[in-house]
């Protein structure tokens, strides 16, 4: 009988050594992860910073080559201040993506109103800028796919069952998608 008993102590120890490898795993997967999430987001920043950065010369630069509404750079100022703020006092992702999302938007307007001059293309500093603004916008895209991604990765592991249960236990909580702005979402139509 003591050997019985001895085997059912081994057996024990051997299953709750395996729950805690899981677990410890499990929550090496979930740090990962979010640190992946966090990262991205970080690359996400360095992006918009230079955009935040760029965006003062880029609407001087426009207003004396090309005689522009001056409503559209009124509106990209304050558009800007409102990103930077919102970057600042740490708003929900939700509400910093909408201004970010009317941003993009402005410098897309820019582009359209100054390539409507034909005359800009001898101006080398505007299409310079122009051109540095494409590239940035470009890199936003795909730094938020990216952060897109680890998202859905992240989200779909504490989703996972049983990795829930240490997921809610051990207050890991769904992160938040940096949503694409509406017209984005919209067929495109194509008119011959």
């Amino acid at each position: 009988k003591g050997g019985e008993n001895m085997d059912y102590l081994i057996v024990l120890i051997i299953l709750i050594a395996v729950v805690l490898l899981y677990v410890f795993t499990t929550y090496n997967l979930f740090v990962t992860a979010k640190v992946r999430v966090q990262q991205s987001f970080r690359d996400i920043d360095i992006q918009l910073k230079k955009r935040y950065d760029l965006l003062p010369d880029l609407v001087e630069t426009a207003k004396k080559a090309a005689n522009l509404d001056e409503k559209i750079f009124t509106e990209v100022a304050r558009l800007r201040s409102e990103a930077i703020q919102a970057k600042d006092s740490g708003v929900p992702l939700s509400q910093r993506a909408e201004v970010e999302n009317k941003l993009s938007g402005m410098m897309r307007d820019i582009k359209v109103a100054v390539e409507a001059y034909p005359d800009i293309k001898s101006h080398g500093e505007l299409l310079d800028l122009m051109s540095k603004v494409s590239d940035i916008e470009e890199k936003i895209a795909y730094s938020r796919q990216f952060y897109n991604s680890n998202v859905a990765d992240y989200n779909t592991k504490i989703k996972l069952f049983p990795a829930m249960i240490i997921a809610s236990n051990m207050g890991f909580k769904e992160e938040e998608f940096f949503a694409a702005p509406e017209e984005e979402k919209k067929d495109i139509k194509v008119a011959f």
